[in-house]
């Protein structure tokens, strides 16, 4: 049996490691923390190198020529951020390319706990990705003109991709990034291919495939061509 002083030491203890356990789950929400001159919002979806969130610029007043006002940002620290910064490296080679999705820039800050934190700030698709809108048809699918249209910018976009060498890895209707812009007839939606976190060289994957004998495939298993 335990006596009364040992239950209140127990229930002491299980007090400190339940606050504890809730203040390691606030700085992990925030411990990216705000840039230098931008807020971040909430999480608007998944990527293969972790969430991606809404920004807003801090002031509108400060809009410069190459940041909206409105953008997506993806933050890693610095000893995990291989992945966002190879992506930013990729996407780099894209600018002239209107169907990759479009990186701004690439950002280092110290985030909160004193943490080193990267950041890159991505173009904002306010039509969501691709399989939000099949998702949304509800199972009736896609207008055939829309697919036409989406699967023509899929194919420039890859067009692009390949004749710069690289090879995606990770091409799945989650990935296709659905962005208005505006026209003389007015708004259009553009389909751009976009997390390039695993994409590599056809170069880099010869030498991957020739150096290790455990070289695996990389990819979406689901999403992989016959």
């Amino acid at each position: 049996m335990f006596s009364k002083q040992h239950k209140q030491e127990a229930f002491f203890v299980k007090t400190v490691l339940i606050k504890r356990k809730h203040e390691k789950l606030d700085i992990k929400k925030s411990v990216y923390g705000n840039g230098k001159l931008w807020f971040r919002g909430p999480i608007i979806r998944k990527s293969s190198s972790g969430p991606v969130y809404l920004a807003t610029l801090e002031k509108p007043t400060w809009r410069l020529t190459y940041l909206p006002i409105l953008m997506v940002v993806k933050s890693a620290e610095v000893s995990d951020s291989a992945m966002l910064q190879r992506e930013a490296m990729v996407l780099n080679n894209f600018h002239a390319c209107p169907y990759i999705y479009r990186c701004f820039r690439e950002e280092i800050m110290t985030g909160y706990c004193n943490c080193i934190i990267y950041n890159i700030l991505l173009k904002y698709g306010s039509g969501g990705t691709l399989a939000d809108l099949i998702k949304k048809s509800g199972g009736r699918a896609l207008l055939e003109s829309d697919v036409r249209c989406y699967t023509r910018h899929i194919i420039e976009g890859l067009d692009c991709v390949h004749s710069y060498g690289y090879v995606h890895h990770a091409l799945k209707p989650e990935n296709i990034i659905v962005v208005s812009i505006s026209t003389s007839t007015g708004i259009e939606y553009v389909a751009k291919i976009g997390d390039f976190g695993l994409a590599k060289t056809e170069k880099q994957m010869r030498k991957m495939m020739t150096m290790s004998k455990s070289y695996k495939l990389r990819g979406n298993i689901r999403c992989l061509s016959p």
